[in-house]
């Protein structure tokens, strides 16, 4: 309540700073003569299987963009400008000045002011009307355009034909179909180039790594977290009202269902997309967002730069692609000046296969629903709803990352009214999938399993979409700004962790419902686990061959796996915080050292001892032969590699130096090998052909880490390499391992354990 009362204190300051006016009019379906126009724009003419532009001389030097659709689901785009350059005209492409003070280059560090797409000689010149005429055909035809670094394409000419084209009063649309070498075949495509008027450049909001935004480029790559000059990606939100609170906006984002969406899906897609709507009103924006269902949508407007597309991935029912399991996607046609999205589609690439089994493996056992295929519509269709919740986000500006994960408290994943208020988790950006966690006597009602838009998806829209008062300076905005950044202080939940390279702690996991208690979640999800393997055999006895069965196994011991891997977060891991070093609470909080040990102790227990149910269940049991791939010991032997990798090695030994704690590490590789040989100090009689591949992994990677050489002294290099102290730890652990299975070889007699360390010695041995 107190962060609502800071937000109303801050829109009842006097008028709001008055944005640009600049509305601008779309038509579709037809074009508008040069007479009805409210100012001159390009237009274009065909003669002869030539496209003639003509220009008028007045939008020479103004800022446009150049567009091109074609078979991919991303638009290229560059902004480009009309030059006259004495009888000729040129297309140039520009540098350009990003309202956030810094220079956006043609080329990385290349000082140019601008770079020539194209020089076209005149065709006519009318003086009456001060406009040239050029002729473009080459450029839309057989050009090929570097639309981004490292772009390259091979032309078939002899199969390109110029189609048609449209003129709007801001834009002009021309079909082509072009020939290129795809995969090595000459393909006729469908290409659709666009030429549109860019805006006078909106109030932009700069960019801040603490926050979940995509800058105006939207890479989203800042692994040195820090303020770069940028601004954030997001759209033109303008109150009609200005003295209101909550007001309509002057223009809402408006989305366009496609025809090809199933009509039977477009209520569920449509909600996802208005889940958002409380988001926009927390920044001030009442109807911020219109969604339209529409059973027609011709080649021009779904092309146009001013339509905004949910379409539906046809390439989920081609052949060779219809097992691809994925959720979605977003492309953008972005202002870089500003960040302002000037186009945001949303690909819907789902099937409804993939749907359904990934919610089966999640939630089959708290969903009697989702117990025998096909679904029903009405959950299918809430599963739809959540992918189009997620995908909007994105063109709203929000990436990929990890939003208050391991915050929540564990032991509240069965209370409905928490999970109806907040959530199971606290964004619908999070990759948390159903929650998995709750169990079946708890009876939790099956709409609360599902992410949906929740309280930090409403925080971060109000931080980049607020608009402040007029007459409030460029300071205090920024000191309104920090103040709603602050409130992560208090709300955990409101934290964001940008995805790297490097997997800090279990605020950066995915794939998984994560709480502050990995261990006891986990614990939890695995009797759901268990149970979803039982339920197999009953989803699948009507289907005449084992496809289904494979695959349902496959994505359950999947999950398995990542839950491990959630686990293993805590060892070596931090809770993070981003802030200045000015603050008075540290950015990366070490795990306590209880819990790293607890998390290793579960993982000895759990990922390298799994039970029979997961590693061979009844269904399973003569229907696979020897060489069959054994899934879970891939994954077993990829986390007890992880276990040993440099990375967190280094982490660890970092933390022995910062808690001041000595044995630290030597604790943690004993009590790995302790558990990895268990038979060889608890004299077990015997250990089964997994437990022996296992500690063969183990020895590889500690004799890989001692003979390693460092190649360079970069980043990388560093980032993988062992220091000399951990090195030195160790072969410490090697010496005493062969040692102990010396002990343990007079022990046994003519069996296969004794062979095993006889074999394990010479392996080390050799390597010495």
């Amino acid at each position: 309540m107190k962060h609502f009362f800071v937000f109303v204190v801050l829109m009842a300051l006097p008028r709001m700073l008055s944005a640009n006016e600049h509305n601008q009019r779309s038509v579709y379906g037809k074009g508008l003569s040069i007479e009805e126009r409210k100012s001159p724009f390009l237009t274009t003419r065909i003669e002869d299987d030539q496209i003639l532009l003509t220009i008028p001389e007045e939008i020479l030097e103004k800022p446009m963009m150049f567009v091109r659709h074609d078979h991919g689901n991303q638009p290229k785009f560059m902004q480009v400008v009309w030059s006259m350059e004495r009888d000729k005209i040129l297309l140039k492409v520009p540098s350009l000045w990003s309202t956030s003070g810094i220079t956006l280059p043609i080329k990385p560090r290349l000082d140019v002011t601008d770079n020539i797409l194209a020089v076209f000689p005149l065709v006519h010149t009318n003086r009456a009307q001060a406009s040239y005429t050029i002729n473009i055909t080459k450029l839309v035809m057989t050009q090929m355009i570097e639309w981004e670094p490292g772009f390259t394409e091979t032309i078939v000419p002899e199969i390109s034909l110029l189609m048609e084209s449209k003129d709007f009063d801001d834009e002009v649309i021309i079909k082509v179909r072009r020939g290129l070498v795809l995969e090595r075949s000459k393909i006729s495509i469908p290409v659709y180039f666009g030429i549109s008027g860019l805006p006078e450049p909106m109030k932009a909001r700069r960019f801040d790594y603490r926050m979940g935004f995509y800058d105006e480029e939207s890479t989203g790559i800042h692994f040195h977290l820090r303020n770069s000059l940028a601004n954030i990606s997001r759209w033109r939100l303008e109150k009609k009202h200005k003295d209101q609170k909550v007001s309509v906006p002057i223009k809402p984002i408006t989305f366009l269902i496609s025809p090809e969406v199933p009509k039977k899906w477009r209520p569920y897609i449509k909600a996802g997309i208005e889940e958002w709507l409380p988001a926009f009103e927390s920044a001030g924006f009442k109807n911020a967002l219109i969604v339209k269902e529409v059973d027609s949508l011709d080649e021009w407007q779904a092309h146009s730069i001013h339509s905004n597309v949910v379409q539906w991935s046809q390439k989920k029912y081609l052949r060779g692609s219809e097992y691809e399991d994925y959720g979605g996607t977003v492309a953008k046609i972005i202002d870089y000046r500003t960040g302002e999205v000037l186009r945001g589609d949303i690909l819907m690439g789902a099937s409804e296969r993939s749907v359904m089994e990934q919610y089966f493996v999640r939630a089959a056992p708290l969903d009697k629903r989702a117990q025998q295929f096909p679904f029903p519509d009405s959950l299918t269709g809430r599963l739809f709803q959540v992918i189009a919740a997620h995908e909007t986000g994105h063109i709203f500006g929000l990436k990929d990352g990890n939003y208050g994960e391991y915050t929540y408290p564990w032991d509240i994943m069965n209370d409905s009214t928490w999970l109806r208020n907040m959530g199971h988790t606290p964004s619908v950006m999070n990759y948390t999938r159903a929650n998995n966690i709750a169990q079946p006597k708890d009876s939790i009602p099956p709409s609360l399993l599902l992410r949906r838009v929740g309280p930090t998806d409403r925080y971060n829209i109000q931080w980049a979409y607020a608009e402040f008062p007029e007459g409030i300076s460029m300071e205090q905005e920024q000191r309104a700004l920090e103040q709603i950044i602050g409130w992560q202080d208090t709300v955990p939940w409101y934290r964001f962790v940008n995805p790297t390279f490097e997997v800090l702690g279990p605020a950066a996991s995915n794939e998984v419902v994560e709480t502050n208690d990995p261990v006891r979640s986990t614990t939890l999800a695995l009797k759901n686990l268990e149970r979803v393997i039982a339920l197999l055999p009953k989803v699948t006895k009507d289907q005449k061959d084992n496809a289904r069965l494979d695959r349902l196994y496959e994505k359950t011991v999947t999950l398995w796996n990542d839950h491990m891997k959630h686990v293993m977060t805590l060892i070596g891991g931090y809770d993070v915080q981003y802030k200045s070093i000015g603050h008075d609470k540290n950015r990366y909080t070490p795990i306590p050292w209880e819990k790293q040990m607890e998390a290793l102790e579960f993982l000895l227990a759990n990922a390298f001892d799994p039970p029979e149910w997961l590693t061979n269940p009844d269904f399973y049991k003569g229907a696979r032969y020897s060489t069959y791939t054994d899934r879970v010991m891939d994954y077993q032997s990829g986390l007890a590699l992880e276990l040993l990798m440099a990375p967190r090695l280094n982490r660890l030994e970092y933390l022995e130096d910062f808690l001041g704690q000595e044995n630290l590490i030597k604790t943690y590789l004993s009590t790995l090998r302790y558990g990895l040989f268990s038979e060889l100090y608890q004299g077990s009689e015997k250990a089964d052909s997994r437990r022996l591949n296992l500690q063969s992994i183990y020895i590889k990677q500690l004799i890989r880490a001692i003979g390693q050489e460092r190649t360079g002294y970069g980043l990388e290099e560093r980032f993988y390499a062992y220091s000399d102290h951990m090195k030195a730890l160790i072969l410490e652990e090697l010496m005493v391992l062969k040692k102990d299975m010396q002990k343990g070889m007079k022990r046994k007699g003519e069996d296969t354990m004794r062979w095993h360390w006889d074999l394990c010695i010479k392996k080390i041995n050799g390597a010495l």
